[in-house]
């Protein structure tokens, strides 16, 4: 039973995911980071209900237009030591 449920929800969150605006439109570089093991990483987040989520790391920079504007916000906190490599 939950596993039809959990393939029900992906199914509405694709079809909901469909009904949005085209991703090239509202995509945007963002500087993620994992709050425990303190890594960090450029992401291409989608926007969605109006904001830029990821599943389970925080924002540590952004939005940016490019990748390498991430990359330059991951290489200073790195040298500061908020993001390890």
């Amino acid at each position: 039973m939950s596993r039809l449920l959990a393939i029900a929800v992906l199914g509405l969150s694709c079809t909901a995911l469909a009904q949005t605006a085209p991703a090239q439109e509202q995509a945007k570089w963002f500087l993620l980071r994992d709050h425990q093991l303190g890594t960090c990483w450029p992401a291409l987040l989608v926007r969605i209900s109006g904001s830029y989520v990821h599943g389970f790391a925080q924002t540590a920079g952004g939005p940016y237009d490019t990748r390498e504007q991430a990359a330059e916000r991951r290489k200073a906190l790195q040298e500061n030591g908020t993001c390890t490599e």
